[in-house]
């Protein structure tokens, strides 16, 4: 899953090679199995932010495909909430 990243089309079909992208075979809950390795692996934490940092204002945001895209964005944008929270009490505490 380490080598080539294309940032503009996250896969999320079971198998493909994307941090998004479950096992093959995978039939259980689709968030709470990324949120799992989000937390458990740096790689995949990383690769989540940036995709995230995507939905910013003024960026063009990935296309998600394959079988669990909606529910894939939507953790996307849920992500990129926490960190802009994050980064205004940073800046907030900064003061």
């Amino acid at each position: 899953m380490y080598g080539l990243i294309n940032f503009n089309q996250i896969d999320t079909t079971p198998g493909a090679a994307t941090a998004f992208a479950p096992p093959l075979g995978f039939d259980g809950n689709y968030v709470a199995f990324i949120l799992d390795r989000v937390k458990l692996d740096p790689g995949v934490r990383q690769h989540v932010a940036c995709i995230a940092l995507r939905f910013r204002a003024g960026r063009t945001p990935p296309e998600f495909t394959g079988e669990f895209a909606a529910p894939a964005e939507q953790l996307a944008r849920r992500i990129l909430r926490k960190l802009l929270a994050k980064e205004q009490r940073m800046a907030t505490d900064a003061q």
